[in-house]
């Protein structure tokens, strides 16, 4: 089921999905994140994967976000950028409860497979005594993080932003090696090109001072979340979160 790390990710079968999660058994789960939940599970040809199970009703706009982190991987092929296994994107008819009531309605099951990254996220190494990670590694880390944004902002066509850059969004390998994750909220840009949006999804800590203020998009956005995690890798600590100017938080 694995496919060529060159190539596209597939569509992968829900059926087998169900099948390599024990039908999304509770002992299955690693962890929930923001918009579903995460299990760790085995290909039939032995590697370690995860499972995100998107659940709606903790996304406002679900297929969006879906849509948007599909494509986004499918296109990023980076060492220090999460690799795509494949995705589940598929519609049925339920019969499911609405107001009280049994409707029948469709029903959309959206999944994403990604390489499983077994030193877990960046966060968790962070704290005032730096978690004991020598200074190599936080420069490794660092430099992983700064090639991998490089290269989402250098895509040939459009940059893309990733608009939610933070600790709990990188994750580290064996080795320590730096990948980002989650593209839900992410945008593409022409090569020069400023969007502004009412929309303000992302961390606040992390969102830099003219996309929290006035919904302005550029590259630099990414850039200013790119400087708080760095002071955050060096110091050790999680309180700057005050660099954001007239905030409300």
């Amino acid at each position: 089921m694995l496919q060529d790390q060159s190539s596209r990710p597939p569509s992968i079968p829900l059926q087998h999905l169900k099948e390599i999660t024990n039908n999304f058994s509770e002992d299955r789960i690693l962890g929930h994140g923001g918009i579903g939940v995460v299990y760790k599970d085995m290909l039939h040809n032995g590697e370690m994967i995860i499972v995100k199970k998107i659940v709606l009703s903790l996304m406002p706009s679900p297929q969006k976000q879906f849509e948007n982190e599909v494509y986004h991987l499918m296109i990023i092929k980076n060492p220090n950028v999460v690799r795509c296994i494949g995705y589940c994107y598929e519609i049925k008819n339920a019969c499911l409860e609405y107001n009280g009531k049994y409707v029948f309605a469709e029903k959309a099951e959206r999944l994403l497979c990604l390489e499983y990254l077994p030193k877990g996220s960046l966060d968790k190494y962070l704290s005032d005594e730096s978690s004991g990670l020598e200074w190599s590694t936080c420069y490794k880390i660092i430099m992983g993080i700064c090639n991998g944004l490089r290269h989402l902002h250098e895509q040939n066509d459009k940059p893309i932003v990733h608009l939610d850059l933070k600790p709990a969004n990188i994750m580290l390998d064996d080795s320590m090696e730096p990948k980002i994750i989650d593209f839900g909220v992410s945008r593409l840009l022409d090569k020069e090109q400023t969007i502004c949006t009412s929309s303000r999804d992302g961390t606040l800590g992390y969102m830099a001072p003219e996309f929290l203020h006035s919904g302005t998009i550029t590259r630099k956005s990414d850039i200013f979340s790119l400087g708080v995690i760095i002071l955050e890798i060096i110091t050790g600590r999680r309180d700057y979160v005050d660099v954001t100017p007239n905030s409300s938080y």
